[in-house]
């Protein structure tokens, strides 16, 4: 490319930034603002070349209007993320517990700039602060680029995992073990973001928290095949992995009945989907039919609605409920 095409190149550039950041469908720049922006870096051009880059931006993809209004101008109209799809991502950075501080302003400063600077004014004060419990652990991203790598590759990972104990008297993070795992999935559920993988020692999946994980690297050593876990041709399915999961614990597949007073029906159908519901027309109650991993989650899950929900099978079930009634009374009778 010569000095020319060069120039011509950086000038469109720079009419580009100015628009994202400067228009939106209620803001237009007219081409005296861009050409006294160019000037600012250095370029010096007249309106006829600033209409020629924006034809150019516009052949190229970029939904640039002109309006005609009191304040004439031009626009960017089409985005990469519209203002709505923004809020929702930065909420949602905002609210994940296994981002840290430091992390959830970067990428928060990221998402906005695919915004005006006057969306940007917009939402700014509607924004959640950073009030929340965030996770200390920065390695999170390394975490994630390892283990996406050594699930494409089809590798183990290994990595220390951690936990919380007293120590004089002090909540502190110490190192409890030192896993090697096969990897098969990261799953984002009850705000927590985890790996779902294989131990050899056993025949089954686990769950490893990613906020917990530090020194992560991938192995030399080949995962082993998830259909040596699931059966022959199985392929990993994620919604039908965290449907089963209550509270990701891991189990025993087990077909469970409940009968449900009707003020649990949004709640049954959010954790397990209407299929699984079954409603007698006029009655107070629904039965729920469907396929979990038995375990302490669903244990301490189904506990919080036990006096509006009666289990039906299977009885193994309905003697760990007892039971976790019996130890709650005698904790709250002291």
């Amino acid at each position: 490319m010569d000095n020319k095409g060069l120039l011509n190149r950086i000038r469109c550039e720079y009419i580009l930034e100015y628009l994202k950041e400067n228009t939106d469908s209620e803001h237009c720049a007219n081409s005296n603002a861009i050409i006294a922006y160019l000037a600012e870096k250095g370029i010096v051009c007249g309106r006829k070349t600033v209409y020629d880059d924006i034809t150019a931006l516009k052949l190229f993809g970029y939904e640039i209007v002109r309006a005609k209004s009191s304040n004439e101008g031009y626009f960017l109209a089409e985005r990469t993320f519209q203002s709505s799809e923004i809020r929702v991502m930065v909420d949602a950075v905002t609210c994940a517990p296994f981002i840290t501080e430091k992390k959830t302003k970067e990428l928060r400063d990221k998402l906005l700039k695919f915004m005006s600077r006057y969306q940007r004014e917009e939402i700014s004060s509607q924004l959640s602060p950073h009030e929340r419990v965030k996770s200390k652990n920065e390695q999170i991203y390394y975490v994630i680029d390892e283990i996406n790598r050594a699930i494409a590759a089809e590798k183990k990972v290994e990595f220390d995992y951690y936990k919380y104990v007293i120590t004089s008297g002090k909540p502190t993070l110490n190192k409890q073990r030192h896993f090697t795992i096969s990897p098969y999935a990261l799953v984002w559920a009850n705000d927590k973001y985890y790996l779902v993988g294989n131990y050899d020692k056993y025949d089954n999946l686990s769950n490893y928290r990613l906020d917990k994980m530090k020194m992560m690297s991938i192995t030399n050593e080949n995962a082993r095949p998830y259909s040596d876990i699931a059966g022959e041709n199985s392929v990993f399915d994620t919604t039908e992995y965290v449907r089963k999961n209550i509270m990701m614990y891991n189990g025993e597949e087990t077909e469970i009945e409940l009968i449900c007073d009707n003020s649990l029906l949004d709640v049954m159908i959010e954790r397990f989907g209407v299929d699984a519901v079954a409603v007698d027309e006029g009655e107070e109650k629904f039965t729920l039919k469907t396929t979990v991993f038995f375990s302490d989650g669903l244990i301490d899950w189904l506990f919080q609605y036990c006096d509006r929900v009666k289990i039906v099978s299977p009885q193994r079930l309905k003697e760990k409920m007892i039971e976790k009634a019996r130890l709650t009374t005698e904790q709250l009778g002291g």
